[in-house]
């Protein structure tokens, strides 16, 4: 029974793989045909499709009424997002350096990670309320982000395929990524349960980890095709997704979480610390190889921490 289960979780993996690569190759043509820059098209497009197994996670943990799980997979995916993907992200790279007009996505980042770690550190209960300033804050994120398009020249660039056909590409791909992934994790899960491991572990490690490889496949992806721009944008994107967009679902489902009680001491402060440091690293120009290999250490020192 054990072994067909880890043939289904790398089978489930491949998959999502192929999914991966072409949600990206059809996302970057469309980008070309509408001169959208790839970081718009990372954070809005790839960012909502690799963060699809997160929101499925939480719909999936607030049915069986495991917040913690749900809590779990918030921070641990955007733990995950930074010092995994991000090292994933720079180590080809022998340095980044973002554009000025980009900034302000990044900025928006630091802002939303902070104040949700005032909620993760203040014994507060997010309620009903709570959806109204979630989508103001939305809303302030795509207003800044449009404001960043109109700003650019919107002449589009002649490619044969219709917009229609490659929509529909970038969705199907969406699609099997979302079930593959949905697949992947529950896989992880039983295998996780015949081991013994608690919930709130397997939330943070197992399906934190299972739901952010596909921002892991895709920034390989990304890096591979020479987009790092794509790939910045995608770890903004899902970070600032699963802040809003798993905090609306849990309230929605189960009409208040309370993410203070949920988590310990030191997922709060790893959340916290690694959203100030990659926004450091980002604008301080210190992305190179040598932090990559440091995020993705501390990263393996991070999961076998939660396991000792």
């Amino acid at each position: 029974m054990i072994f067909l289960l880890f043939f289904l979780l790398i089978s489930s993996l491949v998959i999502m793989i192929w999914a991966c690569d072409f949600a990206i190759s059809n996302a970057i043509i469309l980008g070309k045909k509408f001169k959208i820059s790839d970081l718009f098209m990372g954070i809005f497009i790839i960012a909502i499709g690799t963060s699809l197994p997160e929101f499925a996670a939480t719909v999936s943990a607030m049915q069986i009424g495991a917040s913690g799980i749900v809590a779990g997979n918030l921070v641990g995916s955007n733990i995950a997002n930074i010092l995994l993907v991000g090292g994933v992200m720079l180590l080809p790279l022998h340095s980044y350096t973002i554009e000025n007009k980009d900034k302000v996505s990044l900025h928006f980042f630091l802002g939303i990670s902070i104040l949700f770690s005032l909620v993760l550190f203040i014994n507060i209960t997010l309620s009903y309320l709570a959806i109204i300033f979630i989508f103001i804050l939305l809303g302030i994120f795509l207003y800044l982000e449009l404001g960043k398009v109109r700003e650019e020249v919107r002449e589009f660039e002649n490619i044969e395929t219709t917009n229609a056909l490659l929509i529909t590409k970038v969705i199907f791909s969406f699609v099997i990524l979302y079930f593959s992934s949905k697949y992947f994790i529950g896989y992880a899960r039983n295998i996780s349960t015949y081991f013994g491991i608690a919930d709130t572990i397997i939330g943070v490690s197992i399906v934190a980890l299972g739901t952010s490889l596909p921002e892991v496949i895709t920034t390989i992806i990304a890096i591979y095709k020479k987009r790092s721009n794509l790939a910045l944008g995608n770890i903004i994107g899902s970070c600032v997704a699963n802040i809003t967009m798993i905090s609306f679902i849990a309230i929605l489902i189960g009409g208040s979480i309370n993410f203070y009680e949920l988590l310990d001491t030191f997922n709060k402060l790893i959340f916290l610390l690694t959203g100030l440091v990659f926004y450091s690293v980002i604008i301080g120009k210190f992305a190179n190889k040598i932090t990559a290999i440091i995020f993705l250490v501390l990263y393996v020192v991070y999961i076998l921490m939660l396991y000792i």
